[in-house]
């Protein structure tokens, strides 16, 4: 074999060797296109999101608070006023007792006045020993019998009057009823109850969060809440108005209370579920990027940070919390990074330092 022959596959390999080593000098060295955004500084509050349910803050179901017969009970779905008539009862029968209780108070009234007068005229007898003791006391007691009477009476009316005020069930607070238990012309107990009214105006949040959050949780704060579709969903605020620090040992779970705030514009539904932030914990200023700029990398994360000379440089960085498409970092290295500076957010999987970029606006 000779010479020429041997030198003929090394020299193909030394070519190609040489082609793909100007390919990857070209690519380190080549102007790449890449798209900015700024490094911002400020708060960032972490949160969790939990389900919450709508409630009527003063939702109640009112009772009949005396037995007797229904002649009178609003339709569900009836939009009532504080002091409208929601329950109307037979009064007859009470209005009977109140006359003869009044007839025995004024029964009692003219016994008292003939047994003061027979008294006074035994005692004057008793005076003169034309009167025995004994008839005296006996009329004494007749007529302190008599007075006792005239109080029971007085009392037994005062009850009857309550009674009376009872057999009408007036709306409390404006709002809408949603269910009635018993219909007109039904004999009913005291307790029985009757129809539920709905605080439709001041509707409350009420949900449950971790209890290793309680920490975090106090009255006054103010938690966005969302539902609906979720393309354009329905947003709200509610201020939390109680924590219970109470837990639920099956869920390790607290109770929490915000009254939403009222909305015209919305429209939303008691026992309706709600999609609830919870701020956890607010920080100082961070320095934040948009997600799209870190770039994950078995020995860490980092970014490319754009010069005012188009020029690359990698920055290594430690990632913390985010929200949305903004996350916090920190520099891991003695390279600074600062608010306004520009990272590229696409275009620098392969950008190396010192490699000169070509700057396009984000679309």
């Amino acid at each position: 074999m000779s010479i020429k022959t041997m030198n003929t596959p090394f020299r193909k390999l030394t070519a190609r060797f040489c082609a793909l080593f100007s390919l990857i000098a070209f690519n380190a060295f080549a102007v790449v296109p890449v798209t900015v955004e700024t490094v911002t500084q400020a708060p960032l509050t972490s949160e969790i999101e939990v389900s919450g349910t709508l409630y009527g803050k003063d939702d109640v179901t009112l009772t009949a608070g005396v037995s007797g017969r229904l002649l009178y009970v609003v339709e569900p779905g009836t939009l009532v006023k504080s002091g409208d008539t929601l329950v109307r009862m037979d009064t007859l029968p009470l209005e009977l007792e109140k006359a003869r209780q009044q007839e025995m108070l004024n029964r009692a009234k003219i016994n008292l006045r003939l047994y003061q007068q027979e008294l006074a005229r035994l005692q004057k007898l008793a005076k003169a020993s034309s009167a025995a003791a004994s008839q005296v006391d006996d009329m004494q007691n007749k007529h302190d019998l008599a007075l006792s009477d005239i109080a029971l009476a007085k009392v037994e009316l005062k009850v009857i009057d309550d009674q009376l005020s009872r057999a009408t069930v007036r709306a409390p607070f404006d709002g809408v009823i949603s269910e009635r238990f018993k219909r007109a012309g039904r004999e009913i107990n005291r307790a029985d109850e009757l129809v539920t009214l709905l605080d439709i105006n001041n509707l409350e949040v009420r949900l449950y969060v971790p209890v290793k959050y309680l920490k975090f949780l106090h009255k006054g704060i103010e938690l966005p809440i969302q539902a609906g579709d979720l393309s354009a969903p329905d947003m709200t605020t509610a201020t939390v108005t109680a924590v219970i620090p109470s837990t639920d040992p099956r869920s390790q779970t607290v109770e929490v209370r915000a009254l939403l705030a009222n909305d015209a514009e919305q429209t939303w539904a008691i026992g309706q579920l709600v999609d609830v932030a919870v701020p956890l914990k607010s920080k100082g200023d961070v320095l934040l990027v948009n997600r799209d700029a870190l770039i994950l990398r078995k020995k860490g994360t980092h970014i490319v940070k754009i010069d005012n000379d188009n020029k690359a440089l990698q920055i290594p960085v430690k990632v913390g919390n985010g929200k949305d498409k903004l996350v916090e970092v920190t520099p891991t290295s003695n390279i600074a990074l600062n608010a306004g500076d520009k990272v590229a957010v696409r275009g620098a999987e392969q950008l190396q330092t010192g490699q000169e970029v070509e700057v396009q606006v984000k679309q």
